[in-house]
C-alpha cells in the first residue's frame, strides 16, 4: 500500500522508510489489538491449563501459577505482522507472499494444536499429522522460492553475465561504479567461504527448505516457555535478519561482503521489520508477569517465518548463530531424548544430560529466577546476532 502512495509522497518509495514504517505499524497495531483480544480470550476461557504432571515438579509449579492466563495471543501477533507487511511491501514481488503464506499456514496449524490442548486436555494434534502438514507447508514455500530464483536468473542474467566468470554471476552499474555479484537462485552458501563455492541445490531446495523451516519452527516453539523469552529472542533475530536482507539486496554491499545478491531482498527486510515491531508490541503484554501467551499459534508461525527468511536470504547456515538460542533449546530437547533412550536399559535407568529440557527449564531447576533466565538469554541472543553480522565480512 505504501508503494502505491509514492506518486504523491515520493519519500515513501525508499526501502528504509518502508522498513521503519513496517516496524512502527506492527508495533502500534499490537498496542491497539491486544487489549480487546486478551479480554476476548479470557471471556472464552482460552487460557493456560496449568501443571502437566509429567514429573517436572519445578516446571509444574511455575505452570500452575500461570494457570488461566490467556493463550493464543499469536492470533493478534501474526495478524498485525501480516497487516504491516501488506501495507509496506511491494506486492508485485513474489517473496512477501511466500513468506506470508508460510507464516500464516504454520499459525493455522499452531492454532489447531492450541485448540486441541485447551478443549481436549491432550498434548495437541498428533505428531505425525503435525509433521505431515509442516512438511507440506515448508516444502511448498521452499519450492516457491526456487521458482522465484529461476525467474530472477531468467530475467537478470541474460546479457549481464561477465566474461570469464562462472555461470550465475551478474554485473550491474551504479553511477560510475560497476559491481559483480553472484545472483542468489537455488544455492546453499557457507559462512566464511566466498560465494564462488556456493552449491546449487536445484529442486533439492524444497526438501532443504522444509528441514530448515520445520527446525526453526520447533526451535522457537521450544523457546516459548517463559514470560518474554520467545518474543524477545525472535525480536533480536528478526532485527538481525532485517539488516542482512537489506545488505544482500544491494549489489554494492553484496559485492563488498562477497555475499549472494538477492534480487527483491529488500521486501524480505520489510517483512523482518514487521516481525520485529510485532514482537516488540507483544512484549508489552507478555513481559513478566505475562498478561497473555502467544501459544503455538504464534511460536510455530514466528519460527517458520524466520526459517523462510533464512532460506530467502541464503543464510540458512548462519541461522545457527542468528538464532543460537533456538538452536540450543531444540538441541537440548533432542540430546535429552536421544541420550535417555540410549541409556534407559541401565540398572539405574536412563541418563539425563539436563535436569530438564528445553534448556531454560534446566536453569529453572538450578534455582535461577525466571526473569534472570530470560534476561540472560536475551543478552546471549543479542551477542550472537551481532556476531552473525560481523561474520558477513569474514570470507
Amino acid at each position: 500500500m505504501l508503494p502505491w502512495l509514492a506518486a504523491w509522497f515520493p519519500g515513501l518509495n525508499g526501502v528504509t522508510p518502508r522498513i521503519l514504517a513496517a516496524g512502527a505499524i506492527a508495533f502500534i497495531c499490537m498496542l491497539a489489538v491486544m487489549p480487546p483480544l486478551i479480554r476476548w480470550l479470557r471471556a472464552k476461557k482460552l487460557g493456560e491449563s496449568g501443571a502437566k504432571n509429567e514429573g517436572a515438579t519445578v516446571v509444574d509449579e511455575a505452570r500452575e501459577r500461570k494457570k488461566g492466563t490467556p493463550t493464543m495471543g499469536g492470533l493478534g501477533l501474526i495478524g498485525c505482522i501480516a497487516f504491516a507487511t501488506l501495507v509496506c511491501c511491494d506486492l508485485t514481488e513474489a517473496r512477501p507472499w511466500l513468506l506470508l503464506a508460510g507464516m500464516v499456514g504454520f499459525s493455522v496449524l499452531g492454532f489447531l494444536d492450541d485448540r486441541v490442548k485447551i478443549f481436549k486436555g491432550a498434548h495437541g494434534i498428533s505428531s505425525t499429522t503435525k509433521l505431515v502438514w509442516q512438511i507440506a507447508l515448508a516444502a511448498g514455500c521452499g519450492y516457491g522460492l526456487y521458482l522465484v530464483g529461476q525467474h530472477d536468473a531468467a530475467t537478470l542474467l541474460p546479457g549481464n553475465a561477465p566474461a570469464g566468470l562462472t555461470e550465475g554471476f551478474y554485473k550491474k552499474e551504479l553511477g560510475t561504479m560497476e559491481y559483480t555479484v553472484r545472483l542468489a537462485t537455488d544455492q546453499l552458501a557457507f559462512p566464511f567461504i566466498p560465494v564462488e563455492y556456493a552449491i546449487a541445490l536445484g529442486w533439492l531446495l524444497a526438501p532443504w527448505a522444509a528441514f530448515v523451516v520445520i527446525s526453526c519452527a520447533n526451535g522457537v516453539n521450544f523457546t516459548d516457555g517463559m514470560d518474554g523469552l520467545a518474543g524477545g529472542t525472535v525480536f533480536i533475530a528478526a532485527l538481525a535478519f532485517a539488516i542482512i536482507a537489506y545488505l544482500v539486496s544491494r549489489v554494492d554491499t553484496a559485492d563488498h561482503l562477497q555475499a549472494l545478491y538477492v534480487s527483491g531482498g529488500q521486501e524480505v527486510a520489510v517483512f523482518c521489520a514487521a516481525i520485529a515491531g510485532g514482537c516488540l508490541g507483544f512484549l508489552w503484554f507478555n513481559a513478566a508477569p505475562a498478561a497473555v501467551f502467544m501459544g503455538d499459534t504464534g511460536s510455530q508461525a514466528l519460527g517458520a517465518a524466520l526459517g523462510l527468511v533464512a532460506v530467502a536470504t541464503k543464510q540458512e547456515l548462519l541461522f545457527v548463530l542468528v538464532g543460537a538460542i533456538f538452536v540450543a533449546e531444540a538441541g537440548s530437547v533432542l540430546v535429552q531424548k536421544l541420550v535417555f533412550k540410549a541409556t534407559k536399559r541401565r540398572p539405574q535407568g536412563g541418563y539425563r544430560v539436563f535436569l530438564c529440557a528445553p534448556l531454560h527449564h534446566h536453569f529453572q531447576y538450578l534455582g535461577w529466577p525466571e526473569s534472570k533466565i530470560v534476561t540472560r538469554f536475551w543478552i546471549i541472543a543479542a551477542c550472537c546476532a551481532l556476531l552473525s553480522l560481523a561474520t558477513l565480512k569474514l570470507r
